[in-house]
């Protein structure tokens, strides 16, 4: 029986190595670009639990996805290394995948052409020290115009504005009351924005987010003292107190707080 356990857990292991590098050779990764290997180590370190299952390929997308906006929004000049920022969106981009539900996917060969656009794009702004054109970006990573527009625009996700966010459990229409057009953006952009604060807060401790969910009211249910939070979670005042100032600092970090900013603008 050890035996035959054993060699299960080999043929396992095998098929995990076989899986993970097919789906790097989707995405044509080579041995000197690794930061789709990012994605990967996102996996294998906040997902466990989804690394056997069916949804392993579409998360390893939606990571890629966050990969891109990683890629898409970095500034070289700020103080932080790509993969410290990239790590942030990768994960939040796999918990959006798993909370609210896509009704289309950008095929993986659109979704690789994708990246490179996005690769030659990080280059240029090393090189040119500012936003390259789109002309530039095209030239660079060697595709036409049209294939280009093809790409961007398969980039659009579509969502089910009824599907409902895992920790407040509303809806995402909730909030999108302007049926006319008129004013949409302004109306939609608070329901955008609360979307993203809970994404920041489900980047903490989970008693660092609980306890700042119910001091300062995030879950709805108004403001609360540090007693009732400590009575609400059976822990001391001095450690609500504790877990309130450790994801107050968490918040600052440049990266949630950039995030935060992508939803304000």
């Amino acid at each position: 029986e050890g035996k035959y356990g054993h060699a299960i857990g080999h043929l396992y292991l095998q098929y995990r190595l076989h899986l993970m590098t097919m789906i790097m050779n989707l995405f044509h990764v080579t041995d000197r670009n690794h930061n789709l290997r990012l994605v990967l180590f996102a996996m294998n370190k906040y997902f466990q639990d989804f690394t056997n299952g069916p949804k392993f390929q579409d998360l390893c997308q939606a990571g890629a996805e966050g990969l891109i906006t990683a890629i898409d929004r970095f500034e070289p000049n700020r103080n932080f290394r790509l993969s410290t920022y990239a790590m942030f969106w990768i994960r939040h981009a796999i918990i959006r995948s798993m909370t609210v539900s896509s009704f289309t996917r950008v095929p993986f060969g659109l979704e690789s052409v994708r990246l490179e656009i996005q690769r030659a794009k990080l280059e240029l702004m090393f090189e040119l020290k500012r936003m390259p054109t789109d002309e530039e970006i095209m030239e660079k990573a060697g595709i036409s115009p049209e294939r280009y527009q093809d790409v961007m625009k398969s980039a659009n996700a579509v969502y089910s504005l009824h599907s409902k966010h895992n920790v407040t459990q509303e809806e995402f229409i909730d909030g999108i009351t302007d049926t006319d057009g008129i004013g949409g953006d302004k109306r939609t952009r608070p329901a955008l924005f609360r979307l993203a604060l809970d994404d920041v807060l489900d980047s903490l401790k989970p008693k660092e987010s609980l306890v700042i969910r119910q001091r300062y009211g995030l879950d709805g249910k108004g403001d609360r003292t540090l007693g009732e939070v400590a009575g609400n979670l059976n822990i001391s005042r001095e450690m609500v107190r504790k877990y309130e100032t450790k994801g107050l600092m968490k918040l600052k970090h440049p990266v949630r707080v950039d995030y935060l900013r992508g939803y304000l603008n």
